[in-house]
């Protein structure tokens, strides 16, 4: 048997891909997201200065569009076929962006392009992984942001990270993209980041990353993104603008808000084909000053349209349009202590002063109003909607 360093057997790639799902060996078919840090951002990727390997020129297959790779359980090897023209340019281009003189580049492109190279050239790498990805469920990672902020700052949108393996991690703005990054890949387990949000560029920046396994620098330079209009980078992502807002009026011209709408999709010990974008969480941004006040009702079900059954006292929280706490909040004014039913939905009600968590749906009624009545609360139908909003329907009580 043929060893490369009396350590690695040498097969094809044929042979490699053979041995797949045999109950002798390890080996399995993982797709490109699921390659070492090393191989991805690391010192040996071509992203860098020193590195040779290009992520993006790996096999590809109908079943595997982005690109795959061969890793091995047992050891921790991962074995990437590249077809032999790509091999050739990647490691062309990495040469002529040493340091050499012209005249060794030339003698060693010439040595190495007589090489008679296979049409899939196996590359091996020792980078293991921490843990295993033998899990049939979701990811175990997840989003959590909250669904609105006031004034100009720092936020923090956190990705809770669960996994035994690396979880790579990519966000993806929704709405209006330009001057902006649209999408970011992440390929290490990123745990909380924080945007700095602007409402007058309508814009969020990223501004730190910060995690239990490696350094905020690591982190921050863990992404590859494409700027607008520039190329493919590994650069910190710090200060740059990801997305941008669209200016939104409530439909009584009460105030006004930016809305964002972002999209993740989070690797963990799940199956690989789970690593998909998932549902749009909008995240609202009012204007520094705007007021925040409250009032006390009654909840009932959804389903208790004659406001019979068993009620929840509760608070909701609602950003007055006036700056001031006589605002009014949808379909209930809290200073007139009467309805007001104009058209369309009314405001945005929370459930906690911070606008960090929505209110619930239900029925609600509101105590001391001259006419009692009760407003159905409702989240909008539109996608990625998560806070709750009067929906037009009144009940007599």
């Amino acid at each position: 048997m043929a060893l490369y360093k009396n350590k690695w057997e040498i097969k094809s790639w044929a042979q490699l891909s053979a041995s797949v799902g045999d109950s002798t060996n390890t080996l399995e078919f993982r797709p490109k997201h699921r390659l070492p840090y090393n191989l991805q951002q690391g010192p040996k990727a071509s992203k860098k200065a020193t590195g040779f390997f290009n992520r993006d020129s790996i096999l590809t297959s109908g079943d595997y569009p982005d690109g795959f790779y061969i890793y091995d359980a047992g050891s921790g090897l991962s074995y990437t076929a590249m077809p032999k023209t790509a091999f050739v340019a990647d490691a062309t281009a990495f040469l002529m962006s040493s340091s050499l003189s012209s005249e060794a580049k030339t003698q060693i492109s010439a040595s190495f392009n007589a090489q008679p190279f296979p049409d899939l050239v196996v590359q091996i790498d020792s980078s293991s992984f921490t843990g295993s990805v033998t899990g049939s469920g979701p990811a175990n990672a997840s989003w959590d942001v909250p669904v609105a902020f006031i004034g100009n700052g720092a936020g923090t949108l956190q990705t809770i990270n669960q996994s035994t393996n690396h979880t790579g991690i990519a966000l993806q703005a929704a709405g209006t993209y330009a001057g902006a990054v649209s999408s970011v890949e992440f390929t290490l387990p990123m745990e909380t980041m924080s945007f700095t949000g602007t409402y007058e560029s309508r814009s969020l920046e990223f501004a730190s990353f910060t995690g239990s396994e490696y350094s905020p620098i690591v982190y921050a330079n863990s992404a590859i993104y494409t700027p607008n209009g520039s190329p493919q980078t590994t650069a910190s992502i710090i200060g740059v603008q990801f997305g941008s807002g669209s200016y939104v009026t409530e439909s009584n011209g009460n105030y006004s808000w930016v809305e964002h709408g972002g999209y993740i999709k989070a690797l963990g010990d799940g199956a690989d084909g789970i690593y998909a974008y998932g549902t749009k969480k909008d995240i609202l941004h009012f204007p520094s000053g705007s007021v925040v006040t409250s009032s006390e009702c009654l909840r009932y079900l959804l389903s208790d349209v004659n406001v019979s059954g068993m009620s929840v006292v509760t608070t909701v929280y609602y950003v007055s349009g006036s700056l001031t706490s006589t605002g009014s909040v949808g379909f209930f004014d809290n200073s007139a202590g009467s309805m007001i039913m104009p058209g369309g939905s009314g405001s945005h009600l929370f459930g906690d002063a911070s606008l960090s968590n929505p209110a619930f749906e239900g029925i609600y009624t509101f105590a001391g109003l001259t006419n009692t009545k009760a407003c159905q609360v409702i989240i909008p139908s539109e996608t990625g909607a998560r806070i709750p909003r009067f929906s037009g329907i009144k009940y007599n009580t």
